[in-house]
């Protein structure tokens, strides 16, 4: 085996392992373990983390920021990395986003220059626009991270109100939208999933599981299921909305806030709108219906309904009152 070939070799050998020593690694490339500790020498120099502990039980072992091995691209799989990056550019925050950055630098550096030249015409070529938000979200990477292994997070969290509070949460994940970041996540303090706005997330670390009371198993519990959660260990009112078309085409643009609802269509294009919400929330979804002006009309509760006509009453007071 050639030296080039087997050091590549010997890359992906040693991602492979957490531990190992030198006369292993030397009987399973069948060289000495000279020309072994010469290899590794050669991979340290290359830019993977290895690290030596001398001593019994001693060896080599690769530090968590591991180096991955060589791996061939096609020029459109290229450009679709380049794509994929540039649709997240108008976010203020992203997750691993110093590594994304340094990734992207290292693979543009090795691209023939005609690839070059393309991927810097496709970036004038296509976008994704979104809100562009000056809050920043600082604890991305760990919620993410957190949200993967099923480990809880000790955070501070600003309120509304513009207090800071500390509790402990399990992160369910991440998701973004109109340029906001939240974390649906189990809450301990509440006992209940709640959903967090990542932008009022002043810190986080990674919490002391043995200093909480209990855990909670959250490892069937993702993106596409957790407001199923939400609603499962809270009092509920039913809700049911007339949609005109045009308001069945506004839900689904705005369904984020609560993907668990169901829509039944018509024939001519209109729809009936049924969940479920907490009493709590009444204010909260009065302003949303609201929003859909006539194109939405609240059946039930009577409460939320109420709640909407005021809006839409002090809303027609104002036009009402004469201009200057």
């Amino acid at each position: 085996m050639g030296k080039s070939r087997r050091l590549i070799e010997l890359m992906m050998a040693v991602n492979r392992k957490r531990k190992f020593t030198v006369k292993e690694l030397a009987e399973e490339f069948g060289v000495s373990t000279r020309t072994m500790l010469r290899d590794l020498q050669e991979l340290s120099g290359m830019g993977v983390p290895l690290y030596s502990q001398v001593g019994a039980g001693g060896g080599y072992q690769v530090l968590a920021e591991r180096t991955l091995p060589p791996i061939s691209f096609t020029e459109n799989e290229a450009f679709s990395i380049f794509f994929a990056s540039h649709a997240l550019r108008h976010f203020s925050s992203l997750p691993f986003e110093a590594s994304a950055e340094s990734a992207l630098r290292k693979f543009y550096r090795y691209l023939s220059e005609d690839v070059k030249s393309q991927i810097d015409e496709m970036r004038n070529r296509i976008d994704f626009f979104t809100h562009t938000r000056s809050e920043q979200a600082d604890c991305l990477e760990i919620l993410l991270q957190a949200s993967i292994r099923k480990l809880p997070v000790t955070i501070s969290y600003g309120s509304r109100k513009g207090e800071t509070g500390r509790r402990t949460i399990q992160p369910i994940g991440i998701y973004a939208h109109e340029g906001y970041w939240f974390c649906p996540a189990y809450c301990y303090l509440q006992e209940a999933f709640r959903l967090f706005r990542v932008d009022r997330i002043e810190a986080a670390v990674l919490a002391d599981v043995e200093a909480l009371s209990s855990t909670v198993d959250v490892s069937e519990v993702d993106l596409t299921n957790w407001g199923h959660h939400f609603y499962s260990q809270r009092e509920r009112v039913g809700v049911q909305v007339k949609l005109t078309a045009k308001g069945v085409e506004l839900f689904r643009n705005k369904s984020w806030i609560f993907p668990w609802g169901e829509v039944h269509h018509s024939n001519d294009g209109t729809g009936t709108l049924e969940m479920g919400i907490t009493p709590s929330e009444i204010p909260f979804f009065a302003e949303y219906f609201f929003s859909f002006g006539a194109e939405a009309i609240v059946l039930k509760p009577g409460e939320l309904r109420e709640a909407v006509r005021k809006k839409l009453a002090c809303a027609l007071e104002e036009y009402n009152a004469p201009s200057f």
